[in-house]
């Protein structure tokens, strides 16, 4: 991928939270960047941020999600909202600590069975998805407190 202002604005944002030892990133696209501006591809240096328990992609323009997710095992909170994501990589199931899951406003049509595997999962929003059903795995979501649907 050629590395568009947005890329490498979120490679400059990567490379700071690395130095300082952040435990929480913010890659968003607010509404005021241009469609250009939005990210559509994830860089491989996130890889190297284990220590991250929060990290925020909302409003860009991505339509997968790397399977270096699953190198991010610290992570408790992930907001994927508002992207063009049609399915979840399987390396999204080892994020085992994952409380909070934020994929509200994409165009997924389902939701993967290891959904369930996240027992730690406490906040799920999938409103403003195209889905027909949920996963039966989903029952298996014991701390589930609030589920967003619509």
């Amino acid at each position: 991928m050629a590395k568009d202002k947005a890329y490498r604005r979120a490679e400059r944002k990567i490379e700071a939270a690395r130095h300082g030892r952040a435990k929480l990133l913010d890659l968003s696209s607010s509404r005021n960047y241009e469609r250009a501006e939005r990210l559509s591809e994830v860089p491989p240096l996130l890889a190297h941020l284990t220590k991250l328990q929060s990290l925020k992609l909302s409003g860009n323009n991505l339509t997968a999600l790397p399977d270096f997710f699953s190198q991010l095992s610290q992570l408790q909170s992930l907001s994927i909202s508002d992207n063009k994501l049609y399915a979840l990589p399987e390396s999204l199931s080892r994020l085992l600590r994952l409380q909070s899951l934020d994929l509200s406003g994409n165009q997924l049509t389902t939701l993967p069975e290891w959904i369930g595997n996240l027992s730690e999962l406490q906040f799920l929003n999938i409103s403003g998805n195209r889905l027909s059903a949920l996963p039966k795995s989903i029952g298996r979501l014991k701390r589930l407190q609030s589920l967003k649907i619509s």
